[in-house]
């Protein structure tokens, strides 16, 4: 596991935007809600570990994300969420890791609303451009909420 400091990245409006998909949760709000088979919980439950272990990079994380969440997700939401974690990108380039904490977050918040999984490219400018190509409403709500 790859350590760096954590304080460079403060994941408070993150968070908050995970949780904002909790408090609209039918089946959160139920009390059937199972975080290892949900997008959003998959997501808390990789940032709550990087702020603990003062991690960024948690290698094999990425097959962890639970492919089988159908739930509806509002793409305007999930796009704000995105924005969110694309604020936070150090914009790696080819130093990019899969296994970020923030990529993860981004993979698995994509997953919900794309057919297919984006490789990102290292860089919030190209990712939108490829964005784009398969939603480009997406693409612009991210663009939207990255001017906020």
């Amino acid at each position: 596991m790859t350590t760096a400091p954590t304080s460079d990245n403060n994941f408070q409006n993150l968070s908050a935007t995970l949780n904002e998909f909790c408090r609209d949760c039918d089946i959160n709000a139920a009390g059937q809600c199972k975080e290892a088979a949900c997008l959003v919980g998959f997501s808390k439950k990789v940032i709550k570990f990087a702020e603990q272990k003062g991690v960024l990079d948690i290698p094999g994380a990425g097959s962890l994300i639970p492919k089988n969440d159908f739930k509806h997700y509002y793409q305007e939401q999930v796009s704000k969420t995105i924005a969110e974690s694309c604020k936070l990108c150090k914009e790696c380039r080819d130093n990019h890791s899969p296994d970020c904490v923030i990529s993860l977050v981004r993979t698995a918040l994509e997953s919900a609303v794309l057919q297919e999984q984006i490789d990102y490219p290292g860089s919030t400018f190209m990712y939108l451009a490829k964005v784009k190509q398969q939603n480009d409403e997406l693409s612009y709500q991210i663009a939207y909420h990255l001017r906020k």
